[in-house]
């Protein structure tokens, strides 16, 4: 299967590494011990060392892209925008979630509803997205 087009791969990477850029940039400002989690109240309850932080987020997201890319091969969909848009999204959630680590360890504290619901939204758009454009022959 021939790939159209690699922007999404671009896209989703620019935004990883913007987001990894964005913690270099706010090293001195962030805490030795950085949370990233949070329970269902918004409590931290995972907290790692500083560089963990900034560079596992970004990490990660550039490995799930790599996965997302790679399940589009094993399982050919009948658009591959469909993949496409499948790695922009993972790679648009981490780099969304990244950014919010770094405000909460900030010190802006970000309520869960309101950081869960863009996430939510673009995870329905993605799949009304893929319904609507890989339809079988």
């Amino acid at each position: 299967m021939v790939l159209r087009s690699r922007w999404p791969d671009r896209l989703a990477a620019g935004l990883l590494v913007g987001a990894a850029l964005a913690g270099v940039a706010l090293w001195p400002r962030l805490p030795a011990e950085m949370a990233v989690h949070v329970d269902a109240g918004g409590e931290p309850d995972e907290f790692v060392a500083r560089p963990l932080a900034v560079a596992l987020g970004p990490a990660v997201g550039l490995a799930g892209v790599a996965v997302a890319r790679l399940a589009g091969r094993a399982d050919p969909t009948a658009d591959p925008a469909v993949v496409g848009a499948a790695v922009l999204f993972v790679g648009g959630v981490v780099a969304y979630v990244q950014g919010l680590v770094l405000a909460y360890n900030l010190g802006y504290a970000v309520p869960m509803t309101l950081a869960l619901t863009p996430v939510f939204v673009a995870a329905g758009a993605v799949a009304l997205y893929a319904l609507r454009r890989d339809r079988m022959p």
